[in-house]
């Protein structure tokens, strides 16, 4: 394999080795969630990688008879939506070293079991469906002095 090879490979494994997906704000009524129930949650991507994450699109999934809707005024309720790369927009590079996670804009997204489990079971699974990027993160944000480039002369000097 050569290094274009080896940067196809990295580039297709970055989502799952420098993206966090959350599933946070997660709300809803009572103390238990009721089968029916309307539940409410955001989500949220951080990037802890050196490549600016672009026009990232997200599957949002209802697991186990769970459905989904998205938090549009005329969303149904579905097995899964998948986001468009406007949505969602772009992460930037370590965003986990600073400017932190982004947040699904807009009012909460809904989840809503259709049947009751006695164990815990998985309900709702937000994952990468595309993204885009460039290298101009590495070229010119990590692009700077380095004091360990240089070249000293040294010469005897006489006395005139």
């Amino acid at each position: 394999m050569g290094l274009l090879d080896d940067i196809a490979d990295a580039v297709e494994a970055y989502p799952h080795e420098y993206l966090e997906i959350e599933i946070v704000e997660v709300d809803w009524p009572g103390n238990v969630i009721d089968s029916g129930e309307d539940v409410t949650f955001r989500f949220q991507v951080t990037n802890s990688g050196p490549l600016d994450v672009n026009d990232l699109t997200l599957l949002v999934e209802g697991l186990n008879d769970t459905e989904v809707k998205a938090n549009g005024a005329a969303a149904q309720w579905v097995d899964s939506v998948t986001t468009s790369a406007s949505y969602f927009g772009n992460v930037p590079a370590h965003s986990a070293d600073g400017a932190g996670p982004v947040l699904s804009p807009g009012n909460k997204w809904h989840f809503k079991p259709t049947r009751s489990f006695s164990q815990v079971k998985d309900l709702v699974k937000v994952s990468v469906a595309g993204w885009e990027t460039s290298v101009n993160h590495i070229t010119s944000g990590h692009s700077r002095g380095d004091a360990l480039a240089q070249d000293t002369y040294s010469n005897t000097v006489s006395a005139a």
